[in-house]
């Protein structure tokens, strides 16, 4: 497959953080750190991106699983890949929550939420369902008829007069504050968007980012700019603390003259509701696949359903938590999870690498 297909996993993971809890974290530690944890995640990212593409493209045409299968322990590969694809069952689930809750709150507050995640989660399981590479173009497809929108919108914000650039200049003045782990690790989660190789890796001869990884960590720390500095400037650096979702505020807050669409909100949330689906999909695929691989495969008449009862239990359990649980707890789950997300990242780098030296190491 082309190289630029891995651009699109990073780039569509990008774009889902500048609504999800990527902001809220940020801006929430905006006098405690956010600005110096941003451009410490810089060459974290870059970091990240580098090993991982340059150990798993020593293994073409393969995923993780079947990189386990061959060089760990049968236990090892089982317990590893339950994790993994856990971790990315619940990256989905966060989005997926996120914006059921914000298309019923901010685009039709009279429809049962319950009823809005059930239409979503019928088009996530059926594109999840779809072989890997025919996911990669449905993402490409949709970034390609969003992306020219989006970037629209990022930029009438920045040219908006109704930006108060100072209240961005007193978050400046914050730079010397020491961030947690908590706010590095969440701002490192931009530029993850590479680990999804761990299963479309299968599809790549060769993956090499050389100097291009300047311009995705680039790109990924325009992206956390953008998040924390735009509505710090509309709403000012105090006011900005009381908003859930600080993005769906600024664009709830912004005017554009273009033809009958007037405020930028209506615009938006119909883009990042397609950004959205489009980032579940892709993260329960990957999820899918990793789980796929350690249980017992499920065939009537020779067809596997063990793929389609993973995606079940997935979108049993996503309805199951928007029962019982408020979108603050869900904001709880999800800054845990991206406390442990990085750690997880670091982990598989080294795993890779113990495989590589194991690998080729002489025998004896």
């Amino acid at each position: 497959m082309s190289k630029r297909y891995f651009y699109i996993m990073l780039i569509l993971n990008m774009l889902t953080n500048i609504v999800a809890y990527v902001p809220t974290v940020l801006i929430k530690n905006r006098s405690n750190g956010a600005l110096l944890g941003m451009f410490i995640s810089l060459p974290i990212g870059m970091l990240l991106i580098f090993f991982f593409v340059k150990y798993i493209s020593e293994f073409p045409e393969q995923g993780i699983p079947d990189i386990l299968e061959k060089y760990t322990k049968k236990w090892f590969r089982f317990f590893y890949l339950f994790f993994q694809g856990f971790l990315w069952f619940i990256a989905g689930f966060v989005t997926l929550t996120i914006f059921t809750h914000i298309s019923k709150q901010y685009i039709n507050p009279e429809l049962d939420e319950l009823v809005m995640m059930i239409s979503f989660l019928v088009i996530i399981f059926f594109g999840a369902l779809m072989n890997s590479k025919h996911v990669l173009y449905a993402i490409e497809i949709i970034l390609l008829l969003n992306l020219p929108f989006i970037a629209f919108i990022i930029f009438k914000t920045y040219t908006n007069h109704e930006i108060i650039w100072d209240s961005a200049r007193v978050a400046l003045t914050h730079y010397q504050e020491i961030p947690n782990f908590e706010t590095i690790s969440t701002a490192s989660f931009v530029y993850t968007g590479y680990a999804n190789l761990v299963i479309f890796n299968r599809y790549f001869k060769e993956v090499k980012v050389g100097f291009s990884i300047f311009i995705l960590s680039f790109l990924g720390f325009i992206t956390l700019v953008t998040t924390f500095f735009i509505p710090i400037g509309v709403h000012g650096f105090d006011g900005i603390g009381i908003y859930t979702f600080p993005w769906i505020a600024t664009t709830e807050a912004l005017r554009i003259e273009l033809g009958f669409i007037e405020r930028v909100s209506f615009l938006f949330l119909g883009l990042y509701i397609n950004i959205s689906i489009a980032s579940v999909t892709l993260h329960w695929h990957v999820g899918m696949e990793q789980l796929k691989s350690i249980f017992p495969s499920v065939k009537i008449k020779k067809k596997d359903y063990t793929p389609m009862i993973i995606l079940v239990v997935f979108s049993l359990l996503g309805l199951i938590s928007q029962y019982f649980l408020d979108v603050e707890m869900v904001g709880r789950i999800a800054r845990i999870w991206m406390m442990v997300l990085l750690p997880a990242q670091i982990m598989g780098i080294v795993l890779l690498k113990v495989i590589l030296k194991r690998r080729d190491k002489p025998a004896k």
